[in-house]
């Protein structure tokens, strides 16, 4: 069985949310929203993979800021989880795509879409103080975020959220099909929890079908 885990990557809370999971599920194996490049920068504290893209630059430098408000700065959770299964020698999977191709989607995208999300990036953050970063966001407030985000940056929206909830649904799918009959728990950003979800659903009915029909 997969229990997803959602976290916001600069929130205090998230540390408590993980090991919430992991004192309930029992985990013997964890995924965790990273590819092999993040979690080698987590350990090293190496940050040059920011500077292959502007977009990516710039968005890293305002988590940063708000980290630094927060306490919590951003890979933090990733890293603490990651940290809790090695003492536990839990099995770990990286379920996440690969950083280098998900900043050349972002490099593809139209140059005014992203002159437009660099604009008004701050504002959205920052606005009318809608948002406490210093907690969890709730579902419904992570909706109305991703709709919006949806909308106004389609693009963005693809290459930063639709394509690696496909990509790490495909890879907890291989996770479970491996350990059939363990606990798994996969950490993720909060904003894929419930896109990562509906996927794994979709594919336990697809394959309750196939079962019937056979």
């Amino acid at each position: 069985m997969i229990n997803i885990v959602g976290t916001s990557h600069v929130s205090k809370d998230s540390i408590k949310k993980i090991d919430e999971a992991f004192e309930q599920h029992q985990p013997e194996v964890v995924c965790l929203e990273l590819d092999m490049g993040r979690l080698n920068s987590l350990l090293s504290g190496d940050k040059s993979l920011e500077a292959q893209s502007l977009t990516h630059s710039l968005l890293a430098r305002f988590q940063r800021y708000i980290g630094e408000k927060t306490g919590m700065m951003p890979g933090e959770e990733m890293l603490y989880a990651y940290e809790r299964a090695k003492q536990e020698d839990l099995e770990i999977y990286l379920i996440d795509r690969d950083i280098k191709i998900t900043l050349n989607r972002i490099k593809s995208v139209n140059r005014k879409e992203k002159a437009k999300a660099l604009a008004l990036m701050p504002l959205s953050f920052l606005g009318g103080g809608k948002f406490d970063y210093k907690s969890i966001p709730s579902q419904e407030d992570l909706d109305e975020l991703t709709d919006m985000f949806e909308e106004e940056f389609p693009e963005l929206y693809q290459a930063l959220l639709e394509e690696r909830d496909i990509y790490m649904s495909d890879a907890l799918k291989s996770v479970k099909a491996r350990h059939e009959d363990e606990n798994i728990i996969a950490v993720v950003g909060a904003a894929h929890q419930k896109g990562l979800q509906e996927k794994l659903n979709e594919i336990d009915s697809q394959s309750s079908v196939e079962k019937e029909e056979k």
